[in-house]
């Protein structure tokens, strides 16, 4: 939604549908697989979109991958609220742990713990999710580019602590990137992720506050939108990632 667009009423249908979906959260004790509660989260998904792809549009052909085999890939989400994101990331972390890939979360601290507290409820093994901040990858772009920050994903690859599984899930919320480097820094360093993906065991899905970017955009701002539409080539909607002209 650019900034000036006064008249659209989209605003309003995604807070009301976000209200409902958190009332309906609460009412179901946080079981997040209640088929109400996935039907809301999936009528916001298709609201959100509306939103940021107002310009643009997600595949006609409507390509799709399956959150099981995901390797490789540089996708984006755009969440309404922690309800919202945590029913998303409960579908997708739930796909990551079964197919025995570790689980690196990049966010907020008291987000992060909030999101652990849903998942546990909802019997989530969460000795599989470990918090690891993309810091460490922005600032091999910023000192090498491409090469740097693809040696660097190779590198965790060979960790230890991630032989021990299939691959590297990573979920990296752009607003904690952001303010733990640069704007700039974090948006460099998109440009660069696609390509430092490719053939290696890792996934990396950017999660973005639409809530932030339709109010304050006090991090994600419409510069911020506007590049994650063309940075990534997935968006994950409806428990698949489809993909983005």
């Amino acid at each position: 939604m650019n900034f000036l667009c006064e008249s659209c009423s989209l605003k309003e249908e995604i807070e009301k549908n976000r209200i409902m979906l958190n009332n309906l959260i609460l009412e179901e004790n946080h079981r997040l697989i209640d088929e109400e509660i996935v039907k809301l989260s999936q009528s916001l998904d298709t609201l959100v979109y509306r939103c940021i792809f107002c310009n643009k549009n997600l595949n006609n052909n409507i390509f799709e991958i399956h959150l099981k085999n995901i390797f490789g890939t540089h996708s984006t989400f755009y969440y309404y609220g922690y309800q919202h994101l945590f029913n998303s990331m409960y579908f997708y972390i739930n796909q990551g742990i079964n197919n025995n890939e570790l689980i690196y979360i990049s966010m907020e601290e008291n987000i992060y713990s909030e999101l652990l507290a849903f998942l546990k409820v909802n019997n989530v093994s969460v000795q599989h999710i470990k918090f690891r901040p993309v810091k460490e990858l922005i600032e091999s772009n910023i000192m090498g580019g491409l090469i740097e920050l693809k040696e660097k994903i190779n590198n965790i690859c060979l960790e230890d602590e991630v032989k021990k599984y299939e691959g590297i899930r990573w979920i990296g919320q752009p607003t904690y990137a952001i303010q733990t480097t640069s704007q700039d820094a974090f948006l460099n360093w998109e440009i660069n992720l696609s390509e430092a993906l490719k053939n290696t065991n890792a996934s990396l899905i950017c999660i973005y506050d639409t809530y932030d970017y339709m109010t304050k955009g006090v991090f994600i701002n419409e510069k911020v939108i506007k590049q994650s539409l063309t940075t990534h080539t997935f968006a994950l909607k409806n428990s698949v990632l489809e993909k983005i002209n």
